[in-house]
């Protein structure tokens, strides 16, 4: 193993001996794109109805449901997130008065068949038009697109956070150029157009004069690369680094050896998946950790975790790299930070039609 835990916050991701490194096989869209997605399609343009509230046990709410043939389609949206909802018709209890006019049962009802834990009596009905709109706006917004990664360089025989940010680029190797090759396209800063990921693209150079940057699978990625980053002497903690590796969620680090890198000398409570790498033949061997409360995330990693120079292992491990970052937001360092963020969207769009009484 190429990490030691120590006494850090961080655990090695277990290992799964019958994985494979293969290319993208699953769907890479988020939730909140699914959602958008399931509303387009069942809700959007068609006779609907919506309910808010902007002060329920749960918070601010916003929900839509249509009937659909024998079914009931439902999306919730909450602060934490959005649930979609399928429900027979017969399951609806419909008043005998009601059945006997041939009319279906009341929003009320239908509600209520949904789950014990919606706020029925806190929902108010919106049948302005405009809010399908709004509402597929507030989603969009939360859509991420865009990702950066930091990748940093350890000497033979470093081990350390501080030694890894005191290397320059004239330390590096070929192998590690190599590697930054893999990763993506060297790019000029100076009127950069693209994702910048923070970085100055005015042509000062405050941030180094290029960096590397990748579009992958339809979402950019721009990697925070510590020797591309301005070096500053007598500057032991090498602060305008840490700057932006230090509150990158992914850190790559690009190991010559195999001393361990000692987890514990890490000192951002942003840096939440750590994937270490170093050359193996004419390969990558991968090992990785993640910070403690950062739930699993696929794909799996075999036992050794080798991966080839190809497109195919570019795509594994880059696939590894934002899954980990989307896994790291259900984290107790950010789950509660996406909630509040959440919550506010959804009581701008209910305070705007939700009319004083």
């Amino acid at each position: 193993m190429s990490l030691a835990v120590g006494n850090s916050e961080f655990r090695p991701v277990a290992t799964n001996p019958n994985a494979k490194i293969t290319g993208v096989h699953e769907s890479l869209l988020q939730e909140c794109e699914k959602d958008i997605i399931w509303f387009r399609e069942n809700f959007f343009g068609k006779a609907h109805s919506n309910f808010l509230t902007l002060d329920s046990p749960r918070g601010p709410m916003a929900i839509s449901f249509i009937q659909d043939g024998e079914s009931f389609k439902a999306l919730i949206r909450t602060i934490q997130g959005s649930e979609r909802i399928l429900l027979s018709v017969s399951g609806v209890n419909v008043p005998w008065w009601r059945r006997a006019l041939g009319l279906g049962p009341p929003w009320v009802q239908v509600l209520q068949s949904m789950g014990r834990n919606i706020p029925v009596s806190n929902l108010k009905p919106c049948k302005d038009s405009a809010l399908a709109n709004d509402l597929l706006s507030m989603e969009e917004r939360q859509v991420i697109r865009s990702y950066k990664f930091g990748v940093a360089y350890l000497r033979p025989g470093q081990s350390t956070e501080e030694e890894m940010f005191l290397n320059r680029r004239e330390d590096t190797s070929p192998a590690f150029e190599q590697f930054i090759n893999f990763l993506g396209e060297t790019i000029e800063l100076k009127g950069w157009k693209g994702y910048k990921a923070g970085l100055d693209a005015s042509g000062n150079n405050h941030t180094g004069n290029s960096s590397v940057y990748t579009k992958w699978q339809g979402y950019e990625i721009m990697f925070h690369v510590s020797t591309m980053l301005p070096f500053v002497e007598k500057d032991r903690q090498q602060l305008e680094r840490k700057r932006h590796i230090g509150n990158d969620i992914v850190v790559i680090i690009f190991q010559e050896s195999d001393t361990p890198f000692q987890l514990s000398t890490i000192t951002s409570h942003q840096n939440h998946i750590i994937a270490v790498v170093r050359p193996h033949e004419e390969k990558y061997m991968l090992t990785l950790a993640t910070r403690n409360g950062v739930p699993q995330f696929t794909p799996d990693i075999p036992e050794p975790c080798i991966f080839s120079k190809d497109a195919v292992s570019r795509d594994f491990f880059l696939h590894k790299l934002v899954n980990g970052e989307r896994a790291s937001y259900k984290s107790p360092s950010f789950a509660p930070k996406i909630s509040r963020t959440r919550s506010v969207l959804l009581y701008e769009v209910a305070s705007k039609y939700l009319k004083p009484a």
